[in-house]
């Protein structure tokens, strides 16, 4: 096997002390009296030790790999990057070591006679098999013996093999906590049943590893891995919840690099193989993974159970009209009166529209006159209070931001879906269909974003006679993982649906919402480079992008935008237009540093207090997920008195919420001055400044440009190159392959009509428009000839009050 060696300086000595624990992973600080090293200029006694350690015992020998690295406060330490215990070399030496009291029931006389009977590899032979001190010493002192050892050479020597294999210390401390001392064995003998298990080594990892260790490219295990990992690499990418045969077979061979060598045969053994064990499916010939297709067929069941089910609760069309309420003394039209009424009505209904369509308005007055039915019911019943908690109104959304909202519009309190199933990171949902959520009927909005996964929980959790009442925008982009819930649930005819068209918000939102309309239907339309009341475009090259919004954001910021009104979205990270590129800068002219203010640096990012971030996890024990914005509201130090995490951290305010962040955690944050459009869904901004150009390439579609034009509520400034927003308007998404909609059409017993099979959306060729004598440059706003707020001078924050 070839191993992966670097050159390393060597400590050998005995360790004094644990000066410093982390409690939530393996790093340690530790004190080291020095018997041996390779360092030419260390001549001290001791020296200070940091890494990721097992359970390591004072008082006894280690050997540290690493190199000596200066810390700005604490001076010189040495940073191992992996370690050894030194047991004895001799026979008298590791009796003196079974019996110096870290082995609980073991003295000399037992340690004298497990070294007679294992010798010098005792210690490996009871790793490996406990039962070797079978008749040496009791069974229970032998288990204690064996946990011992593993406690403090498990981990340790997984780390020496992981090392080998260019495993990270942090990732071998999470194997070791799935998987204890079998973790070894797993990644000497079988790396590639962790692409099913282990949530950090793919296929590629697995397949490296497998190489070292002599796998041929023929195994089984292999290959039934890379099918695996090809399907859902493809669905998580592409939004499938499933393939066809020729889609995965292409995918195997892009994971697997056949060069040359023909696998077919074994490959269709290890689909085969898959699909006995049920991590895949065969559906028709449409190939799932496991997970995805049990929650599309599980999706299916459940609305079909919501829609037959009979209500404990009827509402009839009369106690609609006696209980109407129009919160505010609203005026609806007849579609809005029919929506409200149809929603009330159905045990599932469906309320989608664009921006400014009145789908806020339609919300609150089902919630007022569902309220108020409920309320005339109660106060004629026996049991009035407890009818008043058992059929209270729920609200959900996927994210935080979109919650939040929903709270302020509707007066009534919203969650997160993870929070309303009381989903948490590792657990399955605490409400779920032996467990159903409270309530007569649940809300959720910006169901563009559910993913089929989502759904199967959310569903799976409503009980026979909740109402369900399900809003969104079909033309946002569809959700981050697989699935396409909302469009299949449009598109099954199944169940009870209004669609708002007309748009009602009037004044400056109305510039905006015709937009929107237009590139719905697939155009710019002819004012596009116009300015209008609450929009305005700025048409420049890729290479001038970031000064013209640098200039754009100054203005803003002289007007009195902060940087909670204003949000610059894009498609990419990187790139010149890009998210990190367009964060440096606003970070700069929104927070400027300032002298002798605190700061971390992680990565190529600098936190200061009062930035504005982004969380890119789900983090469900805090209630903080993938997409919310927080605000840094202080910096604290190791020595800080008010820092308990022993390291310095971030304290952020996620609307209200105060959370801690230390340092080594905070890959889970990224500045949020700009996001991507992706990350954006959810929320809406009084500014937004939209950056497209032509090097975005395949992001750019129709999706994802209505969707960051719609983030919008006040203004919008759009900035790139005419032909790019003319592309992403006439692109076309690729459609999703999913079989919601079929399942919900037609009884799983009969026979099903395939959708089109390999659909793809080739965009025409995309001339360069002509531009307007009129058009907005770049060299316009740089020179100061031109405001870049032109068209919305008297826009100020104060306007929106």
């Amino acid at each position: 096997m070839a191993l992966v060696t670097t050159e390393l300086d060597k400590v050998i000595g005995t360790l004094q002390s644990v000066i410093f624990a982390s409690t939530d992973s393996y790093f340690k600080i530790l004190s080291v009296s020095v018997e041996e090293t390779s360092l030419d200029d260390w001549d001290a006694p001791e020296i200070i030790v940091t890494g990721t350690f097992g359970d390591v015992q004072e008082g006894s020998v280690y050997a540290f790999y690493g190199q000596t690295v200066r810390h700005p406060k604490y001076g010189q330490q040495f940073k191992a990057e992996r370690y050894e215990n030194e047991l004895p070399p001799d026979e008298n030496g590791l009796i003196k070591y079974f019996a110096s009291g870290q082995f609980s029931g073991i003295g000399p006389k037992s340690a004298q006679k497990i070294v007679d009977h294992l010798g010098l590899n005792a210690v490996d032979l009871i790793l490996a098999d406990v039962a070797v001190l079978d008749g040496i010493i009791k069974d229970s002192t032998a288990k204690k013996m064996a946990k011992t050892l593993q406690l403090n050479l498990g981990l340790e020597r997984l780390f020496q093999i992981g090392n080998q294999f260019g495993i990270g210390a942090d990732l071998a401390g999470r194997l070791y906590d799935q998987y204890g001392n079998q973790a070894q064995d797993i990644l000497m003998q079988d790396p590639y049943r962790l692409v099913f298990e282990f949530e950090g080594i793919n296929f590629k990892k697995a397949d490296e590893i497998g190489r070292q260790i002599g796998v041929e490219a023929s195994d089984q295990k292999r290959l039934q891995a890379a099918v695996y990992a090809a399907v859902m690499r493809v669905s998580f990418q592409h939004g499938h919840t499933y393939l066809y045969h020729d889609q995965l077979r292409y995918a195997i061979s892009q994971m697997i690099h056949e060069q040359g060598q023909s696998f077919a045969e074994q490959i269709e053994t290890a689909i085969s193989r898959l699909i006995s064990s049920h991590l895949l499916v065969n559906d028709e010939g449409r190939y799932y993974p496991n997970t995805l297709f049990d929650s599309e067929v599980q999706a299916s069941h459940d609305i079909q159970r919501l829609q037959t089910a009979t209500p404990p609760f009827e509402v009839t069309i009369a106690d609609i009209d006696q209980a109407f309420v129009t919160p505010g003394n609203m005026t609806l039209d007849n579609t809005q009166i029919s929506a409200v009424k149809e929603g009330l009505n159905a045990p599932i209904f469906l309320l989608t529209g664009g921006p400014g369509t009145g789908k806020t308005t339609i919300i609150r007055t089902i919630v007022a006159t569902w309220q108020k039915i409920v309320q005339q019911r109660a106060s004629t019943a026996a049991d009035g209070q407890k009818l008043l908690k058992q059929y209270q109104v729920r609200m959900a959304s996927p994210t935080g931001r979109a919650a939040k909202r929903m709270t302020e519009v509707t007066g009534h309190e919203a969650s997160t879906i993870h929070r309303l199933l009381g989903i948490s990171d590792l657990d399955e949902p605490e409400f779920n269909a032996d467990n159903p959520i409270a309530g007569g009927l649940l809300i959720i909005d910006e169901a563009s974003m559910l993913d089929i996964e989502l759904t199967a929980k959310l569903l799976a959790a409503v009980p026979n006679g909740m109402k369900l009442i399900v809003v969104g925008d079909s033309d946002q982009l569809p959700s981050v993982g697989p699935g396409n819930v909302l469009a299949d649930l449009v598109n099954s005819k199944k169940i009870a649906h209004v669609e708002l068209a007309t748009i009602y918000r009037q004044g400056r939102g109305s510039s905006i919402s015709d937009l929107a309309a237009h590139v719905k239907n697939g155009r710019l339309p002819s004012d596009f480079l116009t300015n209008q009341a609450d929009r305005s475009a700025f048409m420049v090259g890729t290479d001038q992008a970031l000064t013209a919004i640098q200039q754009i954001v100054t203005s803003a910021v002289k007007k009195g935008f902060t940087q909670d009104d204003l949000q610059i979205l894009t498609p990419m990270y990187k790139s010149n237009a890009g998210v990190n590129a367009l964060n440096q800068m606003a970070q700069a002219l929104f927070n400027p540093i300032k002298p002798t203010q605190k700061s971390i640096q992680f990565g190529t990012l600098i936190f200061r207090k009062g930035d504005k971030v982004l969380q890119l996890e789900n983090d469900s024990e805090r209630d903080v997920y993938n997409g919310d914005m927080g605000k840094i509201v202080a910096v604290q130090y190791k020595k800080d008195p008010s820092n308990d995490d022993n390291e310095d951290r971030l304290i952020i305010d996620f609307d209200g919420k105060e959370l801690a962040y230390p340092k080594k955690n905070l890959n889970q944050l990224t500045l949020a001055y700009a996001t991507t459009v992706h990350k954006a869904q959810g929320n809406e901004f009084k500014l937004v400044i939209l950056a497209l150009t032509n090097q975005f390439g395949l992001m750019l579609n129709r999706n994802l440009l209505y969707t960051g034009l719609t983030r919008a509520k006040e203004a919008l400034i759009l900035v790139g190159e005419y032909s790019a927003f003319q592309r992403a308007a006439e692109t076309l998404v690729p459609p999703r392959q999913t079989f919601l909609q079929q399942r919900l059409r037609f009884d799983s017993e009969k026979t099903l009509q395939l959708p089109e099979k390999n659909v793809s959306i080739i965009p025409s060729h995309l001339k360069q428009a002509a531009v307007s004598v009129n058009q907005l440059t770049v060299n316009q706003i740089i020179d100061g000839s031109i405001d870049p707020m032109i068209g919305m001078a008297n826009i100020s924050p104060y306007d929106f009050m």
